[in-house]
Parts: structure tokens; sequence; C-alpha cells
């Protein structure tokens, strides 16, 4: 993946100012709502005709509201939806039908330049004059703000005792820590935290709407891949994520067990197998190649694909192995069946869905006393009571290359290995 994304560093600066200014910022928000009392009622849903979603973090997060976006749509069938998101996500977004215009803030220029970009984004935003926003975040003060500043006609936003958001929003439903977020986007849309959402919308094998890759993404990507010495023509395609991006490094599986992961998958198995990755996580994909001893037999495309060829590479793919992480969502929305690697984040949360009847995912989630211990009301912010996480080396790679090669044969994952959960949708 080659698209830009924010260093560690500033997506940090960004949750210090949240934590301190935010809750300060919300206040005079609320006192200023309180003194104008203005009016507000739900418009009905003929009268809505301009819709903004706001969605700034989480490639994966992205993914899991595609199937939002399919219902509004069929619910506001000649409404214009907007999304709203940081630059790293806007090629990714725009790949969504559904959505008609994809509205991008830079947070990879620094903090100082990305808070007056916001307000350059506000101020254009209120001219618009929406009727329904939907703040798909779930605990940042910022969003909350920038709904309450866009001023429009009605506004959804998840609440939590404790967060001073503010109650900005004019509908607010709590985040449930026990349900899907599929299920908890769900909600959000309805607006009404008593109006129940069915769990099994998750458990649909066509949960998540097939995601397309762009025309001719596949040619770019399969010419990249055929100009790699070490591509084999001929041979299931294995894609191998050692990553996990950049708000919580956490959840990555550790270099030595993806590199002997990659040594028995080439000695195994018949496959072509390729690391991906963002261009600032090349060094960690080389790192991997390296440790393995395969810089002549694995193809490494970290750094080296943009979003619309990593989705038609995932769709290619017979399987993909990744950490809990945007590409592995990607990967199941585009039909591939999955082997996820879950640790201090829990699967009911971000298991993978599926968007095709074929799909088998296996996630290797050990469930240990202390897991999970990364929330989302938290910041994803890691409370680890170890120097590493234990609940990430205690998967064993003899599991993963069992799912790998169940998965591969279009066979049921069993329950082999102390760590394997079965995904069967």
């Amino acid at each position: 993946m080659a698209d830009k994304r924010p260093s560690r560093r500033r997506y940090d600066a960004s949750l210090l100012i949240d934590d301190w200014v935010g809750p300060v910022l919300c206040a005079l928000a609320l006192a200023w709502k309180r003194l104008v009392r203005r009016e507000r009622s739900q418009p009905a849903p003929e009268d809505v005709r301009r819709i903004l979603l706001l969605k700034m973090w989480g490639m994966g997060s992205i993914v899991l509201v595609s199937p939002l976006l399919a219902r509004l749509r069929a619910r506001y069938p000649n409404a214009r939806i907007d999304f709203l998101s940081l630059r790293e996500n806007e090629s990714l977004a725009a790949l969504y039908p559904e959505i008609d215009r994809v509205i991008s803030i830079d947070l990879g220029r620094g903090v100082g330049s990305f808070l007056v970009e916001t307000l350059s984004v506000i101020w254009r935003l209120r001219g618009e004059r929406y009727d329904l926003l939907l703040d798909l975040e779930f605990f940042t003060r910022f969003s909350a703000i920038f709904s309450f500043l866009a001023r429009p006609c009605w506004s959804h936003g998840f609440s939590a005792k404790g967060k001073w958001r503010g109650r900005l929003h004019d509908a607010e439903v709590p985040f449930n820590a026990y349900a899907h977020v599929l299920q908890n986007f769900l909600t959000l849309l309805a607006g009404d935290a008593m109006s129940p959402i069915d769990p099994a919308e998750v458990e649909r094998s066509d949960a998540l709407p097939l995601l397309a890759p762009p025309p001719e993404s596949w040619e770019r990507c399969r010419e990249k891949l055929v100009s790699a010495a070490q591509w084999r023509e001929g041979r299931a395609l294995v894609v191998v994520n050692p990553n996990a991006g950049d708000m919580a490094l956490e959840r990555r599986w550790p270099t030595e067990r993806f590199a002997e992961l990659l040594v028995h998958l080439t000695a195994q198995l018949p496959v072509n197998v390729v690391v991906i990755g963002s261009a600032a996580e090349r060094g960690r994909a080389e790192a991997v190649i390296r440790l393995a001893g395969l810089e002549q037999r694995v193809v490494n495309l970290a750094g080296k694909s943009h979003i619309g060829e990593l989705v038609a590479l995932l769709a290619h793919a017979e399987v993909v192995v990744s950490n809990d992480s945007g590409p592995m969502h990607i990967a199941a929305a585009v039909g591939t069946s999955v082997v996820a690697l879950f640790g201090p984040e829990t699967p009911v949360l971000y298991g993978p869905l599926c968007a095709s009847p074929s799909q088998r995912h296996a996630v290797h989630y050990l469930g240990l006393r202390c897991s999970p211990c990364m929330f989302v009301h938290d910041n994803k912010v890691l409370s680890c009571w170890f120097s590493q996480a234990q609940c990430m080396t205690g998967i064993a790679v003899s599991d993963v290359i069992a799912s790998v090669q169940t998965l591969l044969a279009g066979e049921h994952p069993g329950a082999a290995g102390a760590s394997l959960r079965v995904l069967d949708k």
C-alpha cells in the first residue's frame, strides 16, 4: 500500500489534544447549544437530500461501514451521500458506489495543519446544510465537535458515560462493547438504542457488500507480480500481512512467528507467497522475509501497490493470513477466506465477516484471562500486563499452518489447535 499514512507520533498528539482540549470545547459547544435552544426535529425520509458520514480513523472500520451505506442508499435513494475521513482512507472510501463524494483531511502534514484544514472544511460544509449526519467515530470528542459545528438538521452519534462528548448529537445510542462493530453501526443508523438490531446480521454469508476492485487494477498488480523473480506461474496465491497499522502495533504476531510461517508455507505448499504492507511498513516486511531467508522465494509488495491494486491482489488470493487490521477486513470484503490473528483486541468486536457463501474464516484468538486489554473507549491504548503480549506470542505457527492448508483445500476449518475460533457464515 503506497498511500501515505500519518505517523504514530501525530496520532498520539491528536489523542492528547482530544483528551485535554476536547472536553473544554465540548462544554462550550453544549453551553451554546442550550443558550440558543433551537428547536430541532428529525427530517422525514422524503426530505433527506444530503447526508454526511464521519469516519476518520481505521481502514477496517470503513469496510465495516459498508452495510450501513447500502441501507442508507436503499432508504434515501435520491439523497447525496458524502463521506468525510482522513486522506489516507480516501482511495478506499472512493471504491464504494453508494458514496457520492469523499471529503478528506490530511493528518500527514502535522497536527497544526490538520486543525487549520479542519476549520476550513467545517466552514465549507456548513453551507451544504446536511439533512442528516452520522458520526461513526466511537468516542472521539473531535468528531462530536465537528458534527455540531457542521450544523446539520439532525445528527446521530455514539455516547458513553465519562467520555464528555457534550451530548452534542440529536440522537445518541450507547456503544455496545459486547456486539460486533457492524451491529453498533446499524444501531447508530436506527438512532434508537431501544430498537434492537438482530445479531444474525453479522453472521450472514453476505453481511458485507462484495467489494469490487477498480478496473484494470489487477492487470497493474499482476505486472508487478510477474516481473518479480520470486513469482511462479500457475501456483495458488497466499497473501501474508505481518502488520497492523500505526494505531496499535501490539496487535502484530511476532516477526519470528511470521518468518517461521513463511518457511513452512514455501516448503510444504506449491504456492506463491506475497507479503504486503504500507510504505511505512516495508521495513518490517523485509525483516520477516530476511529472517526466513526467503528473499529469493517470497514477493514483497509492501509499499509498492496502491489501494486499488491491494484490493485486486486480495481478491485473487486463495487465502490471506493477517493480523487484526484493515487489510484483513478488505480481504473479507472481496470474498477471500482469511486466517485472522487476534490478541489484545477481541474478535467479538472486529472479527472478519463474509461477503460470499464460499468464504470460511479461521480466527486464532487465545482468549487469555487478561484478554482483551485494548478497547475502543480507551482509544485502543494497550494495557498489557506483560512486556510482550502473550496473547499474540502464544499463537502457534503449527495451528496457523493447519488453517491455511485446510482453507486451501476448500475444507471447513476444524477445531484443531487451542487458539482456533472458526467463523463459518
